[in-house]
């Protein structure tokens, strides 16, 4: 498959950010999101350009590391899926991709994709959580 990247760059939290279009001509429709960006980011590489930075923990669809927003969906376009566990059958030949980081107040942008999780971090070192009452189950018919 062919698709176009439109890529979020920005080298730092004080610098100003912007798209960088990138376009790749022979994505496997079998490749998770993440494997089409290391692909890029080989590219980049031998043409003697800086890699996108991006996380890419546990890539088992556990830790949420990966959290990115593909065209303005907070990971993609499959519902429930981890970004790392978004595969590129999901997308049409000749598609365009916006990527983009998780921006929130709380996590500023380190660098390109990669924001500060440090927040949250804390709260989840700290056995932080929260309860939500949902009511009882369903009594039984």
């Amino acid at each position: 498959m062919k698709v176009t990247l439109n890529v979020w760059r920005q080298k730092n939290r004080e610098a100003a950010g912007r798209f960088e279009t990138h376009q790749l001509n022979d994505v496997s429709p079998d490749m998770s999101f993440l494997e089409m960006l290391d692909v890029l980011n080989e590219r980049l590489t031998e043409a003697g350009q800086e890699p996108i930075a991006f996380e890419h923990d546990c890539r088992e669809g556990i830790c949420g590391s990966c959290g990115l927003m593909v065209n303005g969906k907070a990971h993609g376009p499959e519902k429930g899926t981890a970004t790392c566990q978004l595969h590129m059958r999901k997308f049409k030949d000749g598609d365009s991709i916006q990527i983009e980081p998780w921006r929130s107040r709380a996590f500023p942008v380190i660098k390109d994709l990669v924001v500060d999780r440090s927040p949250l971090d804390k709260i989840i070192q700290a056995g932080g959580y929260i309860s939500v009452n949902t009511g009882s189950a369903p009594e039984p018919t």
